[in-house]
């Protein structure tokens, strides 16, 4: 019976993802020097990993010694889907305006903005996808929305929603001039995000951070999440 160890916990997911090792048959101890091994939350942190030298550690996101869950290909689309579902719940607690009949925009069209681009579609909002490659561009036509391409959000905009899914700096000062004035811009990309943050606040753009959703939303979920990848890696890698 494979034991583990769990240090940090103030991020509740890592309560739920301990509960989801557990019930497959694992079991927690508090001592780390004798745990099969170590779970780590998700943004890892170097001083986590102190006294973990010689131990099996999964930790998620970060260039550490030790396995990523993070990269499990179930994780991250499971996790966009969550992604997504927060972000449309971060949208409608922010505007007194309906997704339904709403101008959507969303750049990037990766995991998140593919699983966001089809819940948003669902509740009836009009939308139009921003990206790089003709096959984003195809599978999002595909998909039902309209595309553009980036010199064209310099091009004044109807949107009423934005959700930028970019991990890097899109919307610049031409950009933002853009936008609508009553436009909501969520940033959902990793840091530094996809905005410059001091254009869009001297423009006074409502500019709303949209990371680490699941964190927010939907930590149950999430945290159970955590404990399958972890839980695939060791019956798929480690068994």
């Amino acid at each position: 019976m494979r034991t583990f160890s769990v240090p940090f916990k103030e991020d509740n997911r890592m309560i739920y993802a301990q509960e989801y090792l557990e019930d497959k048959g694992f079991v927690i101890t508090q001592d780390t020097e004798n745990a099969d091994f170590v779970l780590l939350p998700i943004p890892a942190k170097k001083y986590m990993f102190e006294g973990l030298e010689d131990k099996i550690v999964f930790y998620g996101a970060g260039n550490f010694d030790g396995i990523d869950y993070n990269k499990n290909p179930s994780f991250l689309l499971s996790n966009a889907y969550l992604t997504a579902e927060g972000a449309v719940a971060l949208c409608e607690e922010s505007s007194d305006r309906a997704v339904f009949g709403s101008n959507v925009l969303i750049t990037g069209y990766g995991r998140i903005a593919k699983a966001l681009h089809r819940n948003l579609q669902a509740m009836g909002a009009r939308v139009t996808v921003c990206s790089r490659s003709l096959q984003s561009k195809i599978e999002a036509e595909y998909n039902g929305a309209r595309h553009i391409e980036f010199e064209e959000l310099k091009k004044p905009s109807d949107s009423d929603f934005i959700f930028n899914t970019v991990p890097h700096i899109v919307f610049t000062d031409k950009e933002l001039s853009a936008l609508k004035k009553d436009a909501l811009l969520f940033d959902l990309a990793s840091f530094p995000g996809g905005v410059d943050t001091l254009a869009a606040d001297a423009k006074k753009i409502k500019l709303i951070n949209g990371r680490a959703l699941p964190s927010r939303y939907s930590q149950k979920t999430a945290g159970y999440l955590i404990g399958k990848a972890v839980y695939e890696i060791i019956r798929e890698d480690l068994s």
